[in-house]
């Protein structure tokens, strides 16, 4: 199938981990409810898409599903992606801000792949703590959850950057990675983030960034790293100050979910 798209959209599509690990996620639930049945057959669960893009991922739950509705803010997007679905009766493109959306039918499903490295420049938490109110109890929400790790390094620049294809930043990690964050995806998000990381140095060096990674669960079976379009390495700069090897540094990061790396702040104290 041939997708109607804008040249960002193009690259999200050309990321064939980030899709192949999005599809698994979505036809693992679907089989686990078909064996429940017992039997093999379109399932009448209500499913949401949450800023579907082009709506690829829309498409792959209507291979399973009776009903899937995408939402999609942006208008040129939006409308490709109701011309991609247009041969799907039970698929349907809403042009519409999701964090603007009220008084919606419960879903069973939530597809929401608004993510980006540690959740802090896109819309993921914003959007699953608006639709909340429109979930079933039981309700499972793909991603499931995000582990976020950071490193010591020691960088050739000033400001926050992320690596990618298109651009490598000159560093050198000086201590071990550490975890600092499991958010599950399927509950109230506190959107304010702060926790206080105890970073080892393990050689002797000048301490002036760190490297956050993301590692997501797409279902407690299908895990996704960095891909190129996915999640990739944030960095962000500290205070700079000597180390040396065997030292413990506290360092106090904190930023708001949703609320863009303007908003990240590091103290080491």
């Amino acid at each position: 199938m041939k997708f109607k798209v804008t040249p960002y959209h193009s690259n999200l599509i050309k990321d064939t981990q980030r899709l192949s690990a999005f599809y698994e996620g979505i036809s693992e639930y679907a089989e686990e409810l078909n064996h429940l049945k017992n039997e093999e057959s379109i399932i009448n669960k209500v499913v949401y898409d949450l800023g579907c893009g082009s709506g690829v991922l829309t498409y792959f739950a209507s291979l399973y599903f009776q009903g899937v509705v995408g939402f999609e803010k942006e208008s040129k997007i939006a409308s490709y992606a109701a011309e991609n679905l247009k041969e799907y009766d039970n698929a349907i493109i809403i042009n519409e801000d999701v964090l603007n959306l009220e008084g919606l039918q419960k879903a069973d499903f939530i597809i929401c792949e608004m993510l980006d490295t540690a959740l802090i420049d896109e819309e993921e938490v914003l959007a699953l703590n608006h639709f909340l109110p429109f979930k079933e109890d039981d309700a499972i929400v793909i991603p499931k959850e995000v582990v976020n790790f950071a490193e010591p390094v020691n960088m050739q620049r000033d400001n926050i950057c992320w690596e990618d294809d298109d651009y490598k930043p000159n560093y050198e990690i000086i201590g071990p990675s550490i975890k600092y964050g499991e958010i599950n995806l399927n509950k109230k998000i506190d959107e304010d983030f702060s926790s206080n990381l105890k970073l080892k140095i393990n050689k002797d060096s000048i301490l002036n960034g760190i490297k956050i990674t993301t590692v997501t669960l797409i279902t407690d079976k299908i895990v996704l790293g960095s891909t190129p379009m996915f999640n990739p390495p944030l960095f962000v700069p500290v205070d700079e100050l000597i180390v040396s090897k065997g030292d413990i540094i506290n360092l106090n990061l904190s930023y708001k979910m949703g609320g863009g790396i303007e908003s990240i702040k590091t103290v080491i104290n």
